[in-house]
């Protein structure tokens, strides 16, 4: 068996990005740039007030006492010219076009206005509150560079550059596949020896809050005929299939086979870990297979450990996963054996304490916690208020 590092760096090996497409920036949120972005115009477009106030034709800084007589009212969207001369001003609000002639902006909290002259109480600095044309970008200049994550700020700026599209890396097309015959669809009645499916929902549900979309879950009976099949469409439509359950050694675990029937490469199979040491990890040609634990416990953990780094580098944020801290452990730990271990963990005021309930069939503690506590391999003993690695749920 390979190590939890060595299992990463070989995943992080064998995935490439993806390639490019055309997005409406409304669609755009969460996706990793492609390409530079240059503004088509400047931001401002011209030159405009910062303040609500007004734009005077100063010589110099507006002193205390200084009057000025006004002459026009500019709004914002105004679309026509003003011209003041010096001791003129116009009535303007924030984001309206300076008048020609009009260097200084005086807010109005510090005007008195008396028919159509302005008294201003206070000394103001040439220029103040005067947003120059272009200050925050010009026509042509780098915008967002290759590589940014489009977030909420970033949709903004691209619309205020001209820009309704954008180029962006692809996302994976991912398919799930679940195997067991001791599956039923929740909602319908179970039967002796049947329990509910509940690994496509919770790993769909992880894709999705990742920012990611599982094109189709298939079902698939435990036999090797129908696993076949159906590993061999989602190979031939998918970007990352995973599989979930039939890996391990069972007489009907046939997923192992039938992946190396259908020419998938193995690159590596079984981590020294816990939960999860029957990881599969394989290539067919550009297509990423993974095939998890049938435990839920298991199924999830991998995803966050290998997958979630996988899909995010092919979408061109880096192979990179959850977040990590290192927190100190409460009331210590005593690892049996030679397999790391993710620990479901919750974060408190004073570190991070191991909760009840580590089973990888057990979904309850996992639905409550937190954080993942990751034991290195060969770390037999975790005194109380050591420091740990933590990845944040």
């Amino acid at each position: 068996m390979i190590t939890v590092e060595e299992a990463k760096n070989l995943v992080d090996q064998n995935i490439d990005l993806l390639g490019t497409e055309i997005v409406s920036i409304s669609e755009a949120l969460g996706r990793v740039l492609a390409a530079d972005v240059f503004s088509k115009i400047d931001i401002p477009g011209y030159p405009q007030s910062a303040m609500d106030g007004y734009a005077v034709n100063a010589v110099g800084d507006v002193a205390k006492g200084d009057t000025f007589k006004v002459v026009a009212e500019v709004q914002a969207g105004d679309t026509n010219s003003y011209e003041i001369q010096p001791g003129e001003a116009t009535r303007i609000f924030t984001g309206a076009p300076m008048p020609n002639g009009g260097n200084t902006i005086v807010i109005q909290e510090i005007v008195s206005v008396t028919d159509d002259v302005i008294t201003v109480a206070k000394a103001v600095g040439f220029g103040a509150n005067k947003r120059e044309q272009g200050e925050q970008i010009r026509t042509g200049d780098t915008g967002l560079q290759m590589g940014t994550e489009i977030n909420p700020a970033g949709i903004g700026f691209l619309a205020m550059m001209g820009y309704t599209q954008v180029k962006v890396y692809k996302q994976p097309v991912i398919h799930v596949v679940v195997t067991g015959n001791e599956l039923v669809q929740p909602g319908k009645e179970l039967k002796h020896g049947q329990i509910y499916e509940s690994n496509s929902v919770a790993l769909v549900a992880a894709f999705k809050q990742f920012g990611y979309h599982v094109a189709k879950v298939h079902y698939v009976k435990d036999t090797f005929e129908d696993t076949y099949n159906t590993l061999k469409l989602a190979l031939m439509d998918a970007d990352v299939v995973i599989a979930s359950g039939g890996i391990s050694v069972g007489d009907y675990d046939f997923v192992g086979k039938a992946f190396r029937d259908l020419g998938v490469e193995e690159i590596f199979y079984k981590v020294k870990q816990k939960p999860g040491k029957p990881l599969f990890f394989a290539k067919k040609e550009e297509t990423v297979v993974f095939a998890l634990p049938g435990n839920p416990a298991s199924a999830l953990t991998g995803l966050y450990q290998y997958v979630l780094p996988s899909v995010n580098k092919m979408s061109g944020h880096g192979f990179e996963g959850l977040k990590t801290a290192r927190l100190p452990l409460q009331g210590g730990y005593s690892k049996k054996g030679t397999r790391a271990q993710f620990l479901k963990g919750f974060i408190t005021p004073d570190g991070v304490e191991i909760l009840e309930g580590q089973s990888s069939a057990m979904m309850h503690t996992y639905a409550i916690t937190n954080a993942l506590i990751y034991i290195p391999w060969d770390k037999e003993e975790t005194a109380n208020g050591e420091e740990v690695m933590v990845y944040l749920m």
